[in-house]
This record gives structure tokens, C-alpha cells and sequence, in this order.
């Protein structure tokens, strides 16, 4: 569910959940990633079987004034042992260029499409003791940040805590995430 709009740009943006979002974002995918859009199916992570209905993927939509839909954002989470790996986070580039005026100030105030996204994602992927992320983007890491994502003792690994653990317990999850390399 989104938002309920409370201004001119939340009466254009649309966030939601689908069990496969390929038909909306695989084409955002591949222009940002340059890979394969990752379709929800059953995969093994350190001998662990995901099943597909472990997969959470949100996909943002923006009505421009002249109705045209477009697809600008895109994430995917997928539920590992007991926390969610964030991936695949993206945004259609020259977004931000393209929009009017008003609705650029207000997205701009409320950190973008990425946070949104996030922010979305965490009022309902809330239940486990964390998220995990890889990221090496500088922009990436600004706006996770902002959202409470912090870094791990492994490059590039940060997490986002929704419980309170003791600093081993972090360590202990985040070296198990870490095992699985790159999501």
C-alpha cells in the first residue's frame, strides 16, 4: 500500500508490492545493472533452499502530468535464515531532470526515490532482526545511511537493525550473510 498522498507528488507516485515485478521493472534493471532481472524463483544460499515466496519485490511508479506511467524504481528483498537481503535497489536515470518542479523540491525533501522505497519496505519487512545490504556506491551509501543502514566489519556488507543485539550477535549474523558473497 502507499502512502496516502498528501501532495502534488504523492498523487503521482505509487509504490507496490508484487510477487515478481519483472513485467514493470525488468527493463529498469537491466539498464542500471546490465544484468538478468532477478526473477523470484526457488535458489540455495549457503545450502539454505529460499523458496520463492521468500522474495519481496517493490517497484515505484510515477504519473507524470500528461498520465503516462512509468516505472522509476525498483527493489527486491529476499528473506535469508532470519533477516532479508536487500538488493537490486535502482532508479531510472534522468528521473530527478525530468520532473516538474514542485515534485522535485518534495522528493528531494523526502530523500529521494531510493528512501521512499526503503522507508516503504520497512513498514512492512519489519519483523526480523535485520536487513542486509552490498553496497559501494557512494550516492548508495548517503542514502542508506539516512535510512539506518551501517556498515559491518566486511566490505561493502552494511545492515540495517530493526532489534537490539549485542555486538556479537551482529557479528555472528553478519559474517553468516557474508558467507553467500555478493546478492
Amino acid at each position: 500500500m502507499s502512502p496516502t498522498p498528501t501532495s502534488c507528488f504523492d498523487a503521482s507516485l505509487q509504490l507496490i508490492w508484487l510477487d515478481n515485478a519483472a513485467f514493470f521493472a525488468s527493463g529498469l534493471f537491466s539498464e542500471s545493472f546490465g544484468g538478468a532481472f532477478p526473477e523470484p524463483v526457488p535458489i540455495v544460499l549457503d545450502g539454505i533452499s529460499i523458496p520463492k515466496e521468500d522474495w519481496h519485490q517493490c517497484v515505484a511508479l510515477y504519473r507524470w502530468p500528461n498520465g503516462l506511467i512509468e516505472t522509476i524504481g525498483f527493489c527486491n528483498w529476499i528473506r535469508f535464515r532470519n533477516v532479508y537481503l536487500e538488493g537490486g535497489l535502482c532508479v531510472k536515470a534522468g528521473f530527478y531532470k525530468r520532473l516538474p518542479r514542485q515534485h522535485w523540491l518534495e522528493c528531494q525533501a523526502r530523500g529521494g526515490v531510493a528512501q521512499l522505497m526503503m522507508e516503504f519496505g520497512s513498514e512492512r519487512l519489519n519483523t526480523l532482526p535485520a536487513w542486509f545490504g552490498y553496497c559501494g556506491d557512494k550516492r548508495s551509501l548517503i542514502v542508506t545511511r539516512r535510512v539506518g543502514y551501517q556498515p559491518t566489519s566486511h566490505p561493502y556488507l552494511i545492515a540495517k537493525w530493526f532489534e537490539t543485539l549485542t555486538d556479537d550477535e551482529k557479528n555472528r549474523i553478519s559474517d553468516q550473510v557474508a558467507r553467500i558473497g555478493p546478492f
